[in-house]
């Protein structure tokens, strides 16, 4: 048998596979090994702070389970817990998550960012969940271990993996480097332990809050299609799927709201979740302010209706959360991809301009800027969310069951 022998070609794509291999082995070891490339300022110490370094992330106190309150059991519904906390993180010095784009760093703060958590658990206590919607880019599996850890030392197994769901909004406006995987460390040049920490206390805070004011409750859902919201940004790829599949549907995206309404025995509101199938991503990538986009000024919107006397920040009795679904290739850009430089359409397959390239060709919202375009579209969805909310008749039963 003749003696295998390589090109020059693949002689250096192997050493090129060779040298990634090094390198992200390298850079891996380098995150574990010092925990954060960006950390706290000399001299200054973080009260939120309770990470140590090396691939461990918290120093975790012997579990000692928070006793469990009597629960009235006779009656038909759930008992029901929402909460609210900050999770804001920098707004400065540090990447923004969602674009990658380099030299997007945020420069200040437009609005605060906020974890939403909402508890359920059958009359009986046997069986619970609980939700979480974040105002972040998306859940980090170095933050949700995080979470359940803390989240087992302060409440033993009342919350584990199985039944704690966090969900990031996907705003592309909030600080990055609280991910453990080396392209996301990379694109956010470091990780942050401040970020992280904050974060992770709001979330366990909004967890905590909702736990403490569980009360019986029942839950009510309606459905409705949302129009003049969104588009396809990438409608000649949708066409590339089968035609028998596309038939299926009416529009090349998923139209339709589906809102739970919470409220307790005498009617009273409790909370709110939306589920909506749109981008936050009216805020463009020319932005540098911390925001939580369009979902995030429904929320708002919603709150502060529901919430008399008290203002933004404040932790009033009712939540609303704009929770992030099914947005893959969804816009809410209505108007469409249009070249910076020139203003003609640049709706075409590869999405580029005669000058400029794809670097030039931006969508644009429904308003005069992208923070009007932000208001238009988040007014949209609370308006019709406020209607579903309204009209919810479907009674919510039945066994509690996460995944």
């Amino acid at each position: 048998m003749a003696k295998r022998t390589f090109s020059t070609l693949e002689t250096f794509l192997i050493f090129l596979l060779i040298m990634m291999t090094a390198i992200t082995v390298a850079l891996l070891s380098l995150l574990f090994i010092t925990s954060g490339t960006i950390e706290n300022p000399k001299g200054t110490t973080d009260e939120h702070s309770t990470l140590t370094q090396g691939p461990t992330t918290t120093q975790v106190d012997p579990v000692t389970t928070t006793p469990e309150p009597p629960l009235f059991q006779n009656f038909s519904g759930y008992h029901i817990g929402v909460g609210r906390a900050d999770c804001t993180g920098q707004v400065a010095d540090i990447n923004m998550m969602g674009y990658g784009k380099g030299g997007q760093n945020a420069r200040g703060l437009l609005t605060r960012l906020y974890s939403r958590a909402f508890i359920m658990a059958e009359p009986d206590g046997s069986n619970r969940m609980a939700f979480v919607s974040i105002d972040i880019g998306m859940v980090s599996q170095r933050l949700r271990l995080e979470v359940l850890n803390r989240l087992k030392s302060k409440y033993g197994s009342l919350y584990r993996r199985d039944n704690v769901i966090l969900s990031g909004t996907h705003t592309h406006s909030g600080p990055a480097g609280y991910f453990q995987y080396t392209v996301f460390v990379i694109a956010s040049e470091g990780f942050s332990n401040r970020t992280f920490n904050y974060m992770v206390t709001g979330i366990m805070k909004s967890i905590e809050i909702a736990h403490k004011n569980m009360k019986p409750g029942k839950i009510f859902m309606n459905k409705g299609n949302v129009d003049g919201t969104q588009i396809n940004r990438s409608p000649y790829s949708y066409l590339q799927n089968p035609l028998a599949e596309r038939l299926r549907y009416s529009s090349d995206t998923d139209k339709e709201m589906l809102v739970l309404k919470m409220v307790d025995l005498n009617g009273e509101d409790l909370g709110l979740i939306s589920w909506f199938a749109i981008h936050p991503v009216s805020m463009n990538n020319s932005n540098h302010l911390v925001n939580s986009d369009n979902m995030g000024y429904a929320s708002y919107l919603f709150e502060q209706e529901k919430n008399k006397g008290h203002l933004p920040g404040q932790q009033g009795p009712f939540v609303a959360a704009f929770a992030s679904s099914n947005l893959g290739d969804v816009s809410p850009n209505i108007l469409g991809p249009r070249c910076a430089n020139t203003g003609e359409s640049c709706d075409n397959a590869n999405s580029t301009c005669p000058i400029g390239g794809a670097t030039m060709c931006m969508a644009r919202g429904p308003g005069q800027d992208m923070l009007d375009s932000t208001q238009i579209i988040g007014r949209a969805l609370y308006q019709k969310a406020t209607e579903d909310k309204s009209s919810s008749s479907t009674d919510g039963s039945g066994k509690l069951v996460a995944a």
